[in-house]
């Protein structure tokens, strides 16, 4: 039975959208639901967003009622600041961090909750741009450097930055796709420049990691790693065959109608006037439109149920573990993805231009992999495993939402944000809500500027709601310290200190708390009070936590 994974992705990169792949999720006893649509949540609705109030009670002491939750007795901690107080009257008073915004995260007990997918925190990294552990492989198959090519980030580069994610919390590390992709350029969306698969999107050959990448025993060492932290790894991947570059027609001698057409490094071509670089197969297609000695149009039909041939070239590849037998697509897509699974334990995969059909067996057959990887691998495996597929293709799956934290009309505050989280999730229930923080600008325009005191709180509370709301969620690289440049920038490792220091420690404590808290992801959500504070409570039968905002003074 497939799951629905509900899970609230919001990109604090100022972009709408972002070109990454997808998760799917496969039958796990040990997963809690969600709280049913049985359990009624107060919260403003998008109407009446406009109307919440703000608290501006700021950092003092605020007594707050806890009734609701806990007897007078009961010692109370601020997970934020851990200060106690004991309830008398049905009441606590506590200050709250003035590095947290004005928020109190209120617990009686540390529960640890026990691991589930569909409340996870998952760290999305597009590896070429996280972190460059080996410059050998940074020019894989003549690849060259450029803005839109790949920049060296690999699977060491993701080892050796695991001791930060585990610091920093997260559940699931969630890479773009390891395997290997086309090798030379292709037209971007303008049709005017080149670029270079760095975050997938053009797979080659699902039976090989790519170099740029790494290799198998880099990627074992980066997955055992993990898991012994305390990690999941997913892989995206795109199930569709890539169009070909003209480095890899040259490579695999595939001939054009015109060679003349072309120089002697075919990669070198340039368009005519007239043309831009959408054109670079012209001279390799026939008159309807196909290149005949690369993928057929079998492979591009979504329910093909036929036996399938394997391109010539394919089957001919060198360091492929292709080989050619009596199968249809699905049975060869979900026989090598499985076939990592079974060599690395891999604990799931998001997968993007997919079928229902195609998801399901990959999802049987990386289940039937994963268990028996388990059990030869009892030592390297993680308590409570279970093997996830999510399918970027479902319907729905993602709902995008515009927010802005600030406008010339209205402060924003953690109320309304909180809100706009709960309702956008209990009303369309999509698998993965993605809400896109835009101000109408991406943080590459010189005019938003860094990370600074005049936005600091911006970043601040936005963080703040993405990891107290309900279900999963997905943190995209460098959210956590206010990464500049565009949602495919380089990590920015050398800039952590100073105010995005002090932002990735707010991180850390939600996260940690989120991680201590069932009911935060899968808990029931009431809003017990509006003014002169704002607090909720979640729960669910084996936790409970209540949560305060007093705001700023302005």
């Amino acid at each position: 039975m497939k799951l629905s994974v509900c899970a609230t992705f919001i990109s604090l990169s100022l972009l709408v959208g972002c070109q990454s792949t997808s998760l799917t999720s496969t039958d796990s006893s040990d997963s809690i639901s969600t709280a049913d649509s049985s359990n009624q949540i107060e919260s403003t609705t998008s109407s009446n967003n406009n109307t919440a109030i703000c608290p501006v009670l700021g950092i003092q002491p605020v007594t707050v009622s806890v009734s609701d939750l806990w007897a007078n007795g009961d010692v109370i901690t601020d997970a934020y600041t851990g200060n106690i107080a004991q309830v008398v009257n049905g009441e606590i008073t506590l200050t709250p961090s003035r590095h947290s915004g004005g928020v109190l995260l209120l617990e009686s007990e540390e529960e640890k909750a026990r691991f589930s997918w569909d409340g996870a925190t998952f760290y999305h990294i597009a590896t070429d741009r996280f972190f460059n552990g080996n410059s050998w492989n940074d020019h894989s198959y003549g690849r060259q450097s450029t803005k839109e090519g790949f920049q060296g980030g690999d699977i060491v580069g993701l080892t050796k930055k695991l001791d930060y994610l585990a610091e920093l919390g997260v559940d699931v590390v969630w890479i773009s796709t390891p395997l290997e992709q086309v090798h030379g350029w292709l037209p971007n969306k303008s049709g005017n420049s080149p670029e270079y698969p760095y975050a997938g999107g053009a797979t080659l050959d699902w039976t090989q990691l790519d170099t740029n990448m790494g290799s198998e025993q880099e990627m074992r060492t980066f997955v055992d790693l993990a898991h012994q932290l305390g990690m999941r790894v997913m892989w995206s991947v795109d199930t569709a065959p890539s169009i070909p570059t003209l480095s890899d027609l040259q490579q695999f001698s595939i001939q054009p109608n015109n060679p003349d057409a072309l120089p002697s490094y075919w990669s070198e071509w340039q368009p005519q006037e007239g043309q831009n670089l959408t054109h670079y197969l012209d001279a390799f297609k026939n008159k309807n439109g196909d290149i005949p000695d690369w993928w057929s149009e079998a492979w591009m039909e979504e329910n093909n149920e036929n036996a399938i041939t394997l391109p010539a070239f394919f089957a001919n590849k060198p360091s492929t573990k292709v080989k050619s037998s009596e199968k249809t697509k699905n049975e060869y897509l979900a026989g090598w993805m499985s076939a990592w699974v079974s060599e690395f334990g891999i604990d799931g995969f998001v997968v993007s231009n997919s079928t229902p059909e195609l998801t399901q067996k990959i999802e049987q057959e990386g289940k039937d992999a994963f268990t028996l990887w388990n059990k030869d691998n009892a030592y390297k495996a993680l308590e409570n495993a279970s093997f996830r597929v999510i399918d970027l293709q479902q319907q729905n799956y993602f709902s995008d939402q515009m927010l802005s934290l600030k406008s010339n009309d209205e402060p924003h505050c953690l109320t309304k944000l909180n809100a706009e989280y709960v309702t956008q999730s209990q009303a369309e229930k999509p698998s993965m809500t993605r809400l896109t923080w835009f101000d109408g600008k991406s943080l590459s325009d010189s005019s938003v500027g860094s990370v600074n005191a005049d936005n600091y709180a911006d970043y601040r509370d936005a963080a703040t709601a993405l990891l107290l709301s309900p279900n999963a969620v997905s943190i995209w690289y460098g959210d956590e310290t206010a990464k500049m440049g565009g949602i495919y920038s380089k990590m920015n490792w050398n800039e952590i200190k100073d105010q995005r220091w002090s932002l990735q420690s707010h991180w850390k404590k939600l996260i940690e708390f989120r991680n201590n808290h069932s009911s935060i992801a899968n808990g029931e959500h009431q809003v017990i009070k509006r003014e002169p504070y704002y607090a909720f409570i979640r729960k669910n039968e084996s936790d409970s936590v209540m949560v305060v905002y007093t705001g700023e003074k302005k």
